[in-house]
């Protein structure tokens, strides 16, 4: 079993970066939200939100090293003089409902100066387009919740690394020493991972609010058809068999250091690591083309 420490609070903070500072965020976004939760939160102590110049905020390496999908994001973040610091607090067991009507409060402000979103947790600026949006009322990871960021070489060995799964509470998911052929397995076996574990974690989170302690078995399922959840898609095709999954916390760089969580083959699995990410995982992950998401809201 793997023993998992459940913090008390979590935050969810996101940056608007803009070229036309709001004189009254709050009241900008109050308008603009559908979220009975957002209107709550706006003027609340558990959302804070501050404006300061770029220089001054904090964020602006975190900002300019974040990935981005789309040039036009580059573009609007060098013209932008201001930051908008949405943040907000909550319990584990609050989410993701509390993190959505935080990020929905960000986009309206957004929407209200033509500013771009950053996520800190997930370490991406969302499209410029993404302001105009509104939350969809049922959670879906694939809704720019989850990031996987790859380091290595292709026709090496890979690392990969989930962000956004902090946010819950819960630890990110590594994989590591993926061959450069998997990376796509890799990275929708880490997705169904997400969409499971996240799933058990806050069905427990619902049985045992404000416990300071989990644990999780060290073993687990990965079933291919849980992409489809990731995505809050109708299933197309077919998945393979059940993947087994041994789940072993990475070694911590300190006493403030975040928790992870290594995926990897089961212990009963006698060949090299590179076998079981071709040989099973590539196998029994579906192959899906292109992004089948959901309509907004």
């Amino acid at each position: 079993m793997i023993d998992l420490t459940v913090p008390a609070s979590v935050a969810a903070p996101f940056v608007v970066a803009t070229a036309r500072p709001l004189d009254a965020p709050v009241e900008a976004a109050r308008g603009r939200v559908r979220l009975p939760l957002a209107a709550e939160l706006l003027g609340s102590p558990l959302l804070r939100v501050r404006g300061r110049s770029v220089a001054e905020s904090g964020y602006a390496d975190l900002i300019r090293g974040a990935a981005r999908t789309r040039p036009e994001e580059a573009h609007l973040l060098d013209e932008a003089r201001h930051h908008i610091m949405i943040t907000g607090h909550a319990p584990p067991v609050s989410q993701p409902g509390h993190a959505q009507a935080a990020r929905e409060i960000a986009r309206a402000m957004a929407a209200a100066c033509d500013g771009v979103v950053y996520d800190a947790w997930s370490h991406q600026v969302l499209p410029h387009a993404f302001r105009l949006g509104a939350e969809h009322p049922e959670f879906c990871l694939a809704d720019d919740w989850l990031a996987t960021f790859v380091t290595g070489e292709e026709d090496g060995e890979l690392h990969l690394v989930t962000a956004g799964l902090h946010r819950f509470g819960f630890p990110e998911l590594e994989a590591a020493a993926v061959p450069g052929g998997n990376l796509f397995a890799a990275v929708t076996l880490l997705r169904c991972l997400a969409v499971a574990l996240l799933d058990e974690h806050w069905a427990w989170l619902a049985c045992n609010p404000g416990a300071p302690l989990r644990r999780v078995p060290a073993e687990t399922r990965v079933d291919g058809a849980d992409v489809w959840r990731y995505w809050a898609a109708e299933p197309t095709g077919t998945a393979g068999a059940p993947v087994r999954v041994r789940l072993s916390p990475a070694p911590s760089e300190g006493a403030d250091a975040l928790p992870y969580l290594v995926a990897g083959p089961p212990a009963d699995f006698d060949a090299p690591a590179a076998l079981w990410w071709n040989d099973v995982v590539d196998l029994a992950m579906p192959y899906v083309p292109e992004a089948p998401r959901r309509a907004a809201a």
